[in-house]
């Protein structure tokens, strides 16, 4: 599908650098009285065709990079609505999202005013969000940087954190919290969406154990969104 409105130069170049990848496409959404188009992947087995025959020493395949990054996750969606939903709550400040991907929930927030970071350590995810943040108008609101839970390359700190479904590999949790730790202000909230996965269980386990509070705060059908503060 292509867009409505013409792009700007800048955007219709990343959308020719994903487009070399896999086709793309864009999504109508309305949250509230937001309307918003988000670009993903048609179809993401162009990637990981592209995934199997790299080599063996390849970074991609030693780090398992699967291309997550091309799709839009339920809990994404979720998050959005729950932000819409919790209107009146937000936190205050700047944000920031965790595995960003097409960036949804970081393009919602930016429309709705509040200005912040999405963050990837794919760089695929950050052109399509960089696409998906120009397509809606916000590019101005938004920065997009890289970023690796296992090794935060920067030590801003944030009101807000927003990470929709990141709670999938156990390898991850140990790292993913202490990003948490290291990137939220004192007095920060984060928002985690995830969806019913069992695995995500002792994730819980390893933030209430470190001085974690978890609440959630909407679901829809397996899908939940949890506000997770210090309880110091």
């Amino acid at each position: 599908m292509h867009a409505t409105e013409p792009l700007p130069e800048a955007a219709r170049q990343c959308l020719q650098r994903l487009q070399a990848l896999c086709p793309m496409r864009f999504q109508q959404f309305q949250f509230g009285s937001l309307p918003l188009k988000i670009w993903t992947a048609c179809d993401i087995d162009p990637l990981l065709n592209a995934l199997v025959e790299k080599e063996e020493t390849h970074p991609d395949i030693v780090d398992e990079r699967m291309p997550y990054w091309a799709e839009l996750w339920p809990s994404s969606i979720l998050m959005a609505e729950t932000m819409i939903k919790e209107l009146g709550h937000l936190p205050q400040g700047h944000w920031l999202e965790l595995g960003c991907g097409p960036g949804l929930p970081g393009v919602l927030a930016a429309c709705l005013g509040y200005h912040g970071v999405c963050s990837d350590y794919m760089q695929e995810a950050l052109t399509l969000t960089r696409l998906n943040a120009y397509q809606n108008h916000c590019e101005d609101k938004i920065r997009v940087l890289e970023l690796d839970w296992r090794e935060p390359s920067f030590s801003e700190k944030f009101s807000w954190i927003i990470a929709g479904d990141v709670a999938y590999e156990k390898r991850n949790f140990q790292p993913l919290a202490n990003t948490f730790a290291k990137l939220l202000q004192p007095k920060g909230e984060i928002w985690l969406g995830e969806p019913g996965r069992g695995v995500a269980k002792s994730f819980f386990e390893l933030l209430e154990a470190e001085g974690w509070q978890i609440s959630c705060i909407h679901h829809q059908q397996d899908i939940r969104i949890y506000r997770i503060r210090r309880t110091d």
